[in-house]
């Protein structure tokens, strides 16, 4: 140790006493509140910069759910008697009524997303609404009733962490505003195969890591029971909306409770698949999604949500 600290002393003494010293802990000493100072700046300018994408987000979002809602307006009202006849059949005879063209796609399309529309004003569940779900409607009604798949015709919503082509995957991050998926996850992809109808985004925790549900590019989403306590999540607004009548069937995530204790906190039902059952490519943070961590064996997954075992 006595050998380390006489080189130490010697350089002190040096810096104290002679003018190139004091120059070169001057310099030091500049270098170090400039970095400073330039980080802070940076940090503040980043920080407006992030503001300013959230709030066009969320008014273009606000801006897309109004024209919505306009679209689905009849005399002035967004649920009418046939509407709430649709959302609350059970799951199994809704299926059957699609499937035999008893039901109309379009119209059990409308009828969740007027559901869907009405308690959003009161639980903040709804991150993004699916445009193009009204064409995948109508392009259904062409499938012959024996080439009909077993979901056909079933609108389901779909947690924010999913790849969904056109949409941003944000997790609650200002980073990814702006930056929408180019392809649809595996799951998503799956599920519109079987012939259902994706036709919203659910809101999240930031980074997904939180029992609770809220992020600064979406807000706070509310338990549907009771407005001042928590849907739970990280799957919150997935739980909050099923639990508020505006999905009858949602896609979620789980590692440590993300299906299961939403469902309940707010009433539904969750199932969480053993690790690997469902292809896990296309999800913001999931396996095979890209990261660059490394895995440690304990592996996230998605599954299901709905408003009963049966669905």
């Amino acid at each position: 140790m006595a050998l380390q600290a006489v080189p130490l002393n010697s350089l002190r003494c040096w810096v104290q006493n002679s003018p190139h010293g004091r120059q070169m802990s001057k310099g030091a000493l500049a270098v170090l509140v400039t970095s400073f100072i330039v980080r802070r700046i940076y940090q503040n300018v980043k920080k407006r910069r992030n503001k300013k994408k959230m709030q066009k987000k969320r008014d273009e979002l606000a801006a897309r759910k109004k024209n919505l809602e306009e679209r689905l307006f009849i005399n002035g009202s967004l649920m009418t008697p046939e509407r709430e006849a649709i959302v609350t059949k059970d799951i199994k005879i809704l299926l059957e009524e699609l499937r035999s063209g008893k039901l109309n796609p379009l119209d059990v399309l409308e009828a969740f997303q007027a559901k869907a529309l009405l308690a959003d004003k009161d639980i903040n569940a709804v991150c993004d609404f699916i445009t193009e779900a009204t064409a995948w409607s109508k392009a259904l009604g062409d499938i012959p009733e024996e080439e009909r798949g077993p979901l056909f015709g079933l609108p389901i919503s779909v947690k924010e962490c999913f790849y969904v082509k056109g949409y941003d995957c944000t997790i609650g991050l200002a980073q990814f505003i702006g930056k929408p998926a180019q392809e649809d996850s595996v799951f998503v992809q799956a599920l519109k195969d079987l012939h259902a109808i994706p036709f919203c985004l659910t809101n999240i925790p930031q980074t997904m890591v939180s029992y609770s549900c809220s992020n600064p590019v979406y807000g706070n989403t509310a338990n549907p029971h009771d407005l001042t306590r928590t849907p739970g999540g990280s799957s919150g607004g997935e739980a909050a909306l099923i639990g508020a009548g505006g999905s009858i069937l949602g896609i979620g995530s789980d590692v440590g409770g993300s299906l299961r204790i939403p469902a309940h906190f707010s009433g539904v039902c969750g199932l969480k698949p053993s690790s690997g059952r469902i292809y896990e490519s296309g999800r913001r943070g999931a396996q095979g999604s890209g990261g660059l961590t490394l895995r440690t064996g304990l592996y996230s997954v998605a599954g299901f949500m709905s408003s009963s075992v049966a669905g």
